[in-house]
């Protein structure tokens, strides 16, 4: 509840458009990325059309948005 009520102050002061800046830059830091290119990536492989997610994929359980993809079994805790 406190953390939903300092994004709601911070969006208030801000606007979306420094929350946006200031979350890409966080992305940033760390080289995670929203909209990673799986199949263009070194880092990412596939063994027998099985992928196996880099730490900047959204599909990789390190990832802090992570989400399961819906094709392949997922590895996460979830």
């Amino acid at each position: 509840m406190w953390a939903q009520f300092q994004i709601r102050q911070y969006l208030d002061m801000n606007g979306l458009d420094g929350v946006m800046d200031r979350w890409g830059k966080y992305l940033d830091r760390y080289g995670w990325e929203v909209d990673h290119d799986v199949l263009g990536c070194r880092d990412c492989w596939s063994d027998h059309g099985v992928l196996e997610y880099c730490h900047r994929s959204i599909y990789s359980p390190s990832h802090p948005l992570h989400l399961c993809p819906d094709y392949s079994d997922c590895s996460c805790d979830s």
